[in-house]
């Protein structure tokens, strides 16, 4: 793995790092938006591991998955994801939206024992689409993860977590019903780009806050060793309508 820039915080991905200018800020929270199935949990495991690899001990935090199912997909790419927790480089929490939420802006969160247990810098969420079925009025909503994401902010950790996007392709996207792409400091957008009749896989960093960054959609891939994201789609449009085509040089060139 490539050194990280002073000040940032390897995803675990070299090539989205590179895309944020180096990685993320400390305390910044980010927000993966993916389809099914395009690696958002991946993701988070790459994060992870990139914390214990630097020394900063993370947590793990599903509201979909038992953990046998992490501690399984963490294995396939190499992660023992079991001795780091032994060791106390990381946490694998399992719960619930309610039960995150409760009491978060008086009392705390059931985060807080853990990420003090083990001096936990790093924290990952998967999924906040689940927060859509507590039946809470938007709204509300909006207001109980705002305050818990200030919480998260005075705990010092830096926070990526996941949203599923229902669209598998097509022009319209929507990443949530109550807003929390407002709420984030960065958002990273995983989708599937339909080109000459093949569905392929996008990275795309749609808002970062820690300043420049690389807009292009890239080419990703998931691999036995986990993401890998590539080159961007060059000579090709329309990629954000989700049903992408080789642009007219490129055809062109592609006749001679």
């Amino acid at each position: 793995m490539t050194s990280t820039p002073a000040g940032r915080l390897s995803t675990g991905v070299p090539g989205l790092d590179g895309m944020m200018g180096g990685g993320l800020l400390p305390g910044d929270s980010t927000l993966v938006a993916g389809s099914p199935g395009t690696g958002k949990t991946t993701l988070g495991l790459h994060y992870l591991a990139a914390g214990v690899q630097a020394g900063q001990p993370g947590v793990f935090v599903t509201f979909e998955y038992l953990p046998q199912q992490i501690y399984r997909d963490a294995e396939k790419k190499g992660w023992d994801l079991k001795q780091w927790e032994a060791e106390d480089k990381a946490r694998l929490v399992c719960t619930t939206p309610k039960i995150l939420l409760a009491d978060s802006a008086k009392k705390g969160t059931v985060l807080d024992q853990v990420v003090g247990d083990i001096g936990a810098q790093r924290l990952f969420i998967d999924s906040m689409s689940h927060f859509e079925f507590t039946g809470m009025p938007s709204g509300d909503l909006r207001e109980r993860i705002s305050g818990l994401m200030n919480h998260l902010r005075l705990l010092k950790v830096t926070t990526v977590m996941t949203h599923e996007i229902a669209q598998i392709v097509g022009p319209a996207v929507t990443i949530s019903n109550y807003g929390i792409e407002f709420l984030v400091d960065n958002i990273v957008v995983l989708r599937y780009v339909e080109l000459e009749g093949e569905l392929r896989k996008a990275l795309n960093v749609l808002k970062f806050r820690g300043g420049g960054h690389d807009k292009k959609y890239r080419v990703l891939e998931l691999t036995d060793e986990g993401m890998v994201v590539k080159s961007d789609f060059a000579g090709v449009e329309n990629i954000s309508l989700g049903s992408a085509r080789r642009t007219v040089k490129e055809r062109a060139q592609r006749l001679v």
